[in-house]
């Protein structure tokens, strides 16, 4: 009889790449995923991990069953949601990732919500760019990651699925005393000469911006690069520096006097969305999450 446990870990190493993945994954070592992957080979008498260079890839076979076992897992969720739903209270534990944008907005205002509705409901919140959301929730080790379109999804189409959250606008940001800060709107161009803060390790953010610029006809100048929006926002102040920022992350700085947001036309933009193992929406912990991840986001 095939060992589900073992079939996941499968399904895992399809997603993840590297038994070392997996194995921090799902909190085994090394030797002992290896020995489970081995076992599932035996039972079914069939190769289903094959060596490629430093790491490993699935074999034909190792991929149609993980195909096959996808659909399966949907059928457990089902199962599990159905048992879930009858519960009259809103209990569990539901792990959620966002980035920094999501994270400082609409994240916040959601657990609050959730706390005063659902007591018996935690929520486990751990910060991920949206490449790192899409495989975490691809692999089960969270269960909602909030992601936007900046970063193609393709390959993990079959292992999630796709909610519409909002839409996030980029604004640039300058100190109150820069020249541009009177007016209503700018272009990306009127940036060009100007001293840029731009988070680099952003991957899909810092290329977003950077073909933006390109498409503007210059190459921005480059100067800080901070994953802390608090950095990034002090050097704005002081006028080291300006930004081009989601507009999620500028609330406290439109309400500051010490900076002016301006708004970039043409408009520049991304969708952001909520993605989760197929099937899991039905759980009425996850539901309940994802109905007030919707409020917190219509509101603002």
């Amino acid at each position: 009889m095939l060992n589900l446990s073992r079939m996941r870990l499968l399904h895992e190493l399809s997603v993840l790449g590297t038994i070392s993945a997996v194995a921090e994954a799902v909190h085994l070592t090394r030797p002992a995923v290896s020995q489970q992957l081995s076992l599932l080979e035996d039972e079914l008498d069939t190769i289903l991990i094959e060596r490629s260079g430093r790491g490993v890839q699935l074999t034909p076979a190792g991929r149609r069953l993980v195909a096959r076992a996808t659909a399966l897992f949907e059928m457990v969720e089902d199962i599990e949601a159905e048992v879930a739903a009858a519960n009259v209270e809103v209990s569990g534990e539901v792990r959620l990732s966002a980035f920094g944008s999501l994270a400082s907005s609409i994240v916040p205002t959601a657990i609050k919500s959730l706390l005063d509705e659902h007591p018996q409901l935690l929520v486990n919140f751990t910060e991920l760019e949206p490449s790192e959301g899409l495989r975490a929730a691809a692999a089960k080790q969270t269960d909602i990651a909030i992601v936007d379109d900046l970063v193609s999804a393709e390959t993990l189409a079959n292992a999630l699925e796709f909610h519409p959250l909002c839409v996030d606008h980029f604004d640039a940001v300058v100190s109150s005393g820069h020249k541009l800060a009177g007016r209503r709107t700018i272009q990306l161009s009127d940036l060009a000469h100007e001293r840029w803060a731009l988070n680099q390790s952003a991957a899909t953010y810092h290329s977003f911006l950077m073909n933006a610029c390109f498409a503007g006809g210059f190459t921005p100048k480059v100067t800080t690069s901070s994953r802390n929006m608090a950095v990034t926002l002090e050097m704005v102040r002081t006028g080291c520096t300006v930004a081009v920022l989601p507009r999620l992350a500028l609330r406290q700085a439109e309400k500051d006097s010490d900076f002016a947001v301006l708004p970039i036309e043409p408009v520049l933009n991304r969708r952001v969305f909520v993605a989760l193992p197929k099937g899991t929406a039905k759980r009425p912990a996850v539901a309940a999450v994802l109905d007030a991840l919707r409020v917190s986001a219509a509101e603002l």
